[in-house]
């Protein structure tokens, strides 16, 4: 699960992106897709191909993973509001999925107040995308 201090780090992160993103050229933008589509790969095949809980973590995590890489190229490459709010998305929509599937191993009130927990996470890392989306841009 995402904490503030990391969400704070996320929103400086989106903040300087167009400073650092704005000269990617499409050669480097494709060989970027493609070292994340190897590097999803590669995570993929550590999974094994089991099944149980701990399988389908290890997949969470490797399909969240991936998809943040590719929502924070997608920002580094095309800057703008609305790449950084997809990118912020993308990292609360994986957090909030391996926290999920975290909160299954739990039993009862424990595993209702974990299922709580990352939803409230997760609505507040889309708040704070929302802000950052609809706050003016300099």
């Amino acid at each position: 699960m995402r904490s503030t201090p990391g969400i704070a780090i996320a929103v400086i992160a989106l903040a300087c992106a167009p400073a650092m993103g704005a000269d990617m050229s499409s050669k480097d933008y494709r060989e970027a897709k493609k070292r994340i589509t190897a590097e999803y790969l590669a995570e993929r095949q550590k999974c094994g191909a089991g099944y149980g809980h701990a399988y389908e973590l290890c997949v969470a995590r490797a399909h969240g993973g991936r998809d943040v890489a590719k929502a924070e190229l997608e920002a580094q490459y095309k800057p703008s509001p609305r790449h950084y709010y997809d990118a912020a998305i993308a990292r609360a929509k994986s957090d909030y999925t391996i926290a999920k599937k975290d909160c299954e191993d739990k039993r009862g009130q424990e595993r209702k107040a974990c299922t709580d927990e990352a939803k409230a996470a997760y609505d507040r890392a889309r708040a704070e995308a929302k802000a950052t989306l609809a706050s003016p841009q300099k």
